[in-house]
């Protein structure tokens, strides 16, 4: 599995970030459908689940 040796990472190391990753996103997008439909709801929606994704 090269990808895992270009990132330096184990099998279930990258599975939980990915898994993470998605949790994050989906979760994300469903605030952000709410705040289409609903404009005064969870205005940072967008910004809040794009400071969750940033990595280090």
């Amino acid at each position: 599995m090269s990808h895992l040796t270009d990132i330096q990472k184990g099998y279930f190391s990258h599975l939980f970030g990915a898994w993470k990753l998605a949790f994050i996103f989906s979760f994300g997008a469903v605030r952000c459908i709410i705040h289409g439909l609903i404009p005064n709801f969870d205005k940072e929606c967008g910004q809040s689940t794009a400071k969750k994704v940033k990595m280090d």
